[in-house]
């Protein structure tokens, strides 16, 4: 007598399992619509975008949304200096390329300065907006969230997230 393949049955079962998962926070979503995800080999600075590729799109014109107009400023519990690995906060070298101070109105990286132009909407657990950067003779726009918990905080953008702990 031939038995019953209870493979495939059980591999529907599985996938279905897999898809019904909760989501986790490791993927932010960012109120432009791109989703950004944790990557892989990612450059530990913020670097001008190549010559070759398209610049990133910011509409002109944005519902619901705040223009920097000073009155605008990165909320104090994001400020401070934040590095990728515990060196980045302590070097006396220059060389701390994972380090990134946060003001009220700027992240400065190791190559580049971001300055707040337009403060977007996020989940009440979330700062996001839209920074013009400059460095390495370049110039620059890019949708940043940042995210804290507790001294972690993470920093996403369409090329992908980046954590950081608070420097002492």
């Amino acid at each position: 007598m031939k038995q019953p393949n209870l493979a495939l049955p059980v591999l529907l079962a599985l996938a279905l399992a897999a898809c019904q998962q909760p989501a986790d926070d490791s993927n932010i979503t960012i109120d432009n619509g791109v989703n950004a995800a944790e990557a892989a080999n990612a450059d530990i600075e913020t670097l001008p975008p190549s010559e070759t590729s398209a610049p990133a799109s910011v509409p002109n014109s944005m519902e619901g949304t705040q223009t920097a107009s000073g009155n605008e400023l990165i909320p104090a519990q994001y400020r401070g200096r934040w590095g990728m690995v515990a060196a980045d906060c302590t070097s006396t070298r220059g060389d701390a390329k994972g380090l990134i101070t946060i003001g009220e109105g700027t992240v400065k990286f190791y190559e580049s300065l971001a300055t707040l132009k337009e403060q977007r909407p996020a989940i009440t657990t979330s700062f996001s907006g839209r920074f013009g950067f400059t460095g390495e003779g370049q110039t620059w726009e890019r949708v940043m969230t940042l995210t804290r918990t507790g001294e972690t905080l993470r920093r996403a953008d369409e090329e992908g997230s980046f954590n950081y702990t608070r420097c002492a």
